[in-house]
């Protein structure tokens, strides 16, 4: 009986230190994402802090191409639809 009982504790002592590691594991990570010495090495982010100017240029840009897109788009579908009537 003391045997039976003995390996039962081994195994849920085994299983806290398997917890205890993964829980460990998961706080450094937090740590890490809240350490002010924690720098982004993003281009994109870069982009946006040091040159501001290309950036938002950059921005402009996608914003105007794809606007342009959708306007001659529809207007190639106005035109298909008075030529249908």
């Amino acid at each position: 009986m003391p045997n039976i009982i003995l390996s039962k504790i081994a195994g849920m002592i085994h299983l806290i230190g398997k917890f205890i590691i993964a829980a460990d594991a998961w706080t450094g990570n937090i740590q890490n994402e809240m350490d002010a010495r924690y720098i982004e090495q993003s281009s994109l982010t870069n982009l946006f802090t040091e040159n501001k100017f290309w950036g938002w240029a950059g921005l402009l840009s996608i914003f105007l191409a794809i606007t342009a897109i959708f306007y001659f788009q529809f207007q190639e579908w106005e035109e298909e639809d008075q030529e249908q009537k």
